[in-house]
């Protein structure tokens, strides 16, 4: 498949994705140092620069969208954690790409802390919001352990 990565990082998932056989064709982030790093292992497809100022009509099309966006505003290690921290609304520009690019699949990830912010309400909204873009949306709770990774990390995947 052809896959558009945003959120990228340094480019883990997308490495996943390319062992598994599929081809990264558009990458982003907006963290240099990551973007530098991404460049380094694994191509110069990534573009460095904030998702949220983009055009998708710049972004090639593609199979799959795929990305992490942003994690800290849910994360249960934050002690501050709260509805209104700005980086949990990042989720909405990789709803924007997906609705405009219309790929086949979308594949999305986040910590397990997604699950509870404001007693779970928050992740049904986030999950109203694929719907409603024609997404039939399924999630699972994947451990990094169980796939022979020497940690425990407990992920939601979409």
């Amino acid at each position: 498949m052809k896959v558009i990565s945003l959120f990228s990082g340094a480019g883990g998932m997308d490495l996943g994705f390319i062992q598994a056989g599929h081809t990264i064709i558009w990458a982003n982030d907006i963290w240099k140092d990551a973007v530098e790093t991404y460049r380094r292992n694994l191509g110069n497809h990534i573009v460095c620069d904030d998702i949220s100022a983009m055009d998708a009509a710049t972004i090639p099309d593609g199979d799959i969208v795929i990305g992490g966006f942003p994690c800290q505003g849910f994360s249960l290690a934050n002690r501050k954690r709260n509805t209104s921290d700005e980086r949990n609304f990042m989720y909405l520009e990789f709803r924007r790409i997906v609705s405009e690019k219309k790929p086949r699949y979308f594949l999305a990830e986040n910590v397990k802390g997604i699950l509870s912010l404001d007693s779970g309400k928050v992740f049904e909204q986030i999950l109203q919001d694929f719907s409603e873009i024609g997404y039939r949306i399924r999630h699972e709770v994947l451990n990094a352990a169980d796939y022979g990774v020497p940690q425990r990390r407990e992920r939601v995947v979409f």
